[in-house]
């Protein structure tokens, strides 16, 4: 459909007929002089018009170019739409490892530092109306933040993680997933209406492999709800010593040893890792190989976000420049015919 920003001048439309008038009157008088020399065929070889309607031609292809002066003058626009994907909702419910082997310095600042910077590459990403979750385990879990669209919520507890000077024990991601679930089911029960529209998804990073065993239950009721854990692996293979007490400041205190003194190494794990992404159909990437990090964002917000629907967006597309282009062929074509 087309349109005219400023209909105000198609008014000058109807002044065409007055300069029409004229020229018709101009032809009329023409041709009366011509009859006077008596014998028209004498002047075909002297004259410039010897067809009878060239006159009106050339009249009718002015006024077509002073109409068509006018319609660009009055900015015509064609009105289309243009229908524009909307994508899913997304809920990322971050499941971070903070036992003491994540305080190990192998990656750049440390493990939990690399696994902040990651989780900070998402929230970097996310869209107006996706919102994050970060749950913390060791031996035990510990919801941080439920869902929410403002990532500084997340940003604020990283402080808080840093800040810790005697980290507990244990890698127990069963744990991990039943705070996860219980950040869903939460959100459920106050948005019943809207919990259907949005797509959920869970991320555990961490450095080694479950020591506890209790995944099994509720990774099979991720599976049964059809949500996605995508999981990081963080460390090095030749590893690094850990702290069991630090000061502060993140002075080291005391180191994890042996039996006979020598500090204790953690090397990357990433066997049960790469087992619970797998189940729920989703992939293992390793946290120090920002491509894999990259890849991971574009799975997970981009390409492998659904479509929840389209938005008709009106399109108006300038045609001023046509109806300008078109008197000037015709002004040509009534200057040199």
């Amino acid at each position: 459909m087309m349109e005219f920003v400023y209909p105000q001048y198609l008014w000058l439309l109807l002044a065409i007929p007055v300069p029409l008038l004229f020229w018709g009157v101009g032809i009329w008088h023409h041709r009366r002089l011509r009859v006077r020399f008596g014998n028209l065929e004498n002047l075909e070889e002297i004259s410039r018009v010897s067809w009878g309607g060239h006159g009106w031609l050339q009249g009718f292809l002015f006024a077509a170019s002073l109409a068509g002066m006018i319609l660009a003058l009055a900015y015509p626009q064609m009105l289309s739409r243009e229908f524009r994907a909307i994508p899913m909702p997304t809920d990322v419910i971050f499941m971070l490892d903070i036992s003491p082997s994540m305080f190990a310095k192998d990656m750049d600042p440390s493990r939990l530092g690399r696994a902040q910077q990651i989780m900070q590459q998402f929230i970097l990403h996310k869209l107006p109306d996706d919102r994050y979750a970060l749950v913390a385990f060791n031996f035990n879990s510990i919801v941080l933040s439920y869902l929410t669209r403002d990532p500084q919520s997340i940003l604020v507890y990283f402080d808080y993680l840093n800040r810790t000077q005697e980290p507990m024990l244990g890698t127990n991601m069963g744990a991990a997933l039943v705070s996860g679930l219980r950040v869903i089911q939460a959100d459920e029960q106050v948005n019943p209406d809207t919990a259907a529209k949005r797509r959920r998804v869970l991320i555990l990073i961490s450095d080694g492999d479950d020591n506890i065993g209790a995944w099994p239950e509720p990774l099979a009721a991720l599976i049964q709800g059809q949500m996605k854990l995508y999981t990081f692996g963080l460390g090095s293979a030749n590893g690094a010593p850990f702290p069991l007490l630090m000061a502060p400041g993140g002075e080291v205190l005391k180191w994890a040893t042996a039996m006979t003194g020598e500090r204790l190494t953690s090397k990357a794990q990433a066997r049960t890792l790469r087992d619970l992404a797998e189940r729920t159909g989703a992939r293992f990437f390793r946290g120090e190989d920002n491509r894999q990090v990259q890849a991971a964002i574009e799975e997970i917000l981009v390409n492998g976000r659904p479509v929840s629907g389209y938005q008709a967006n009106p399109i108006r597309q300038d045609l001023f420049f046509y109806f300008l282009s078109a008197a000037f062929l015709c002004m040509l074509g009534a200057i040199f015919l």
